[in-house]
């Protein structure tokens, strides 16, 4: 397999520089694109190119992964900076959720919590992040609780991840029956192939295997019949669901 001709990098890489002059972007991507062409371009196009070609909430969160990964601190810092600079729901959601991923708990919990105030007091993107925080804390109870008070309060508020965490804080709270019910519901809609695993091994823990290993196996067949790149997105699942049927 050859290897790519310096011509079409730079070519690549002119272009991209004519990107960042015509939509306004951070000069320092210019920098980067010139001095760090391959990696650079690499970042540009994850961070600031496809986001904007999906607008979808997957390439949002592929941006401030790679963002992160880049350089945590300074991701960090600039969410802080949007947090101090205009203390608002959203500003508070994307710094909760970034303190929260970098296990700084009580930081994420005191954002949020200032944050859930006045009309923003039942917020659910933010009761959520209060949820997950409440559960990675070890407190399953309160994570049922406040998901409990979200759906009271956002009757209409749908959430794949918040229903999937429902049914496992109810699980760890040790109400089975009804984390299984939640189990039931949120596998008929959750993208991929998590709810579903952990739908089976919930199942197991309810020692009712021979369901659960008809869930694995069917898990598996599924994905036989599903494009390559779902396959492939769904790869770290598809490989749990294999090891628990061995």
């Amino acid at each position: 397999m050859g290897s790519v001709s310096p011509f079409w990098v730079y070519l690549i890489q002119v272009l991209l520089v004519i990107h960042v002059l015509a939509t306004g972007r951070n000069r320092y991507w210019i920098l980067l694109l010139i001095f760090v062409p391959l990696i650079g371009g690499l970042a540009y196009l994850v961070m600031e190119v496809l986001p904007e070609l999906t607008g979808s909430i997957r390439g949002q969160r592929a941006r401030r992964g790679f963002a992160t990964m880049v350089n945590p601190s300074g991701q960090l810092k600039r969410l802080a900076d949007a947090w101090e600079q205009t203390p608002n729901a959203d500003n508070a959601r994307h710094y909760g959720t970034a303190l929260l991923d970098a296990g700084r708990f009580e930081e994420a919990e005191t954002i949020v919590d200032q944050a859930l105030s006045g009309l923003f007091s039942t917020e659910p993107s933010l009761m959520s992040i209060k949820a997950r925080l409440r559960f990675e804390r070890d407190d399953a109870a309160g994570a049922v609780k406040v998901l409990e008070s979200l759906q009271r309060a956002n009757p209409e508020f749908r959430s794949p991840d918040g229903h999937l965490l429902l049914a496992r804080a109810l699980a760890d709270a040790g109400e089975v029956s009804r984390s299984l019910e939640e189990y039931r519901s949120v596998v008929s809609y959750y993208p991929g192939v998590e709810a579903r695993y952990r739908y089976a091994m919930a199942l197991d823990e309810a020692n009712r295997s021979d369901e659960a290993r008809l869930e694995l196996e069917q898990i598996l067949q599924d994905a036989r019949l599903a494009p390559a790149h779902f396959r492939k997105a769904q790869a770290k699942w598809l490989g749990k669901v294999r090891a628990a049927l061995k």
